[in-house]
């Protein structure tokens, strides 16, 4: 009886500690939140204004066939690249699961009629697809964590060249959009080859107004890399602020599931107290009855 007191001792202790953890952790990733949500409004504006450019641009300039619309697929297997943006870390509920399923599901329907090649964003993300054998660019290897707008250019960099030089023909992204700090919903987007119906352009109307040096064309090929950083940022912001908002539901709801486990023990405890009690007290009496 004392040792199993001892016992229900112990695990409160131990759910105390671990309650102090999930807390910590709750209060670290909400912090962050904050101050990351005021990072990506603070370079909301310029992005914007970059789609407007691109938007402008098309709508007024390109008037001829370009390689990042008709796309730069001509013969044999078609190749793709996917990039997968998960977290560093675990501890945040269903958040990396929701971002590997739906990067499988479109494995499995691309991959039907063309080479997939993984570009992931994430450590989970990575040592996954690695450790199912799936093909992963090597020299790729960022975290979610180091989020900045650097990184986000040497990606674009990367996979736009790629796409020029035929490597890969169609780009996808998948990343988690922050619907709310309790809800976060999976995107797969379709970075390349651009379709302009994205930008609200139906028809190929013109503006002799506007004149484009030395070419719209010229300028559509430097632009573009500001755009497509500009989408990677965001979902790369977007994923890591998910992520924490994950993690703060999911160690929310761990401290009140320790809050709750510690009730139990604790009434437990006093039950087994009260039996102990209990039993002293009979033995004292039978012990008195004996000695009349």
């Amino acid at each position: 009886m004392a040792n199993k007191t001892r016992w229900i001792k112990s695990r409160i202790r131990s759910v105390n500690e671990t309650k102090k953890i999930t807390r910590a952790m709750y209060l670290i990733s909400a912090s962050k939140v904050k101050r990351l949500r005021d990072r990506l409004d603070s370079t909301r504006p310029y992005f914007e204004k970059v789609n407007e450019f691109m938007k402008d641009l098309i709508l007024h300039g390109i008037k001829t066939p370009h390689i990042l619309f008709e796309g730069s697929y001509k013969e044999g297997k078609k190749k793709i690249g996917v990039i997968v943006i998960s977290g560093d870390k675990g501890l945040c509920g269903g958040y990396n699961a929701n971002v590997l399923k739906s990067t499988i599901s479109l494995y499995e329907n691309l991959a039907k009629e063309a080479d997939v090649t993984f570009f992931p964003v994430g450590v989970v993300g990575r040592n996954f697809l690695v450790r199912h054998g799936y093909q992963v660019e090597e020299d790729f290897n960022y975290q979610t964590q180091s989020v900045s707008v650097k990184f986000a250019r040497l990606i674009s960099q990367k996979i736009v060249k790629k796409y020029y030089t035929g490597e890969v023909h169609e780009v996808y992204i998948i990343y988690t959009k922050l619907v709310s700090t309790i809800r976060q919903e999976v995107t797969v987007k379709k970075l390349l080859p651009l379709d302009k119906t994205e930008f609200g352009i139906e028809d190929d109307k013109s503006d002799e107004m506007i004149i484009y040096e030395p070419d719209p064309v010229s300028v559509l090929d430097i632009v573009i890399y500001e755009y497509i950083k500009g989408i990677i940022f965001g979902a790369m912001m977007d994923s890591y602020v998910s992520e924490l908002a994950a993690r703060m539901t999911a160690m929310d709801n761990a401290t009140k599931s320790a809050d709750e486990m510690i009730q139990k023990l604790i009434l437990k405890l006093n039950r087994e107290r009260q039996a102990v009690i209990t039993q002293e007290i009979s033995e004292i009496i039978s012990g008195a009855a004996a000695l009349k």
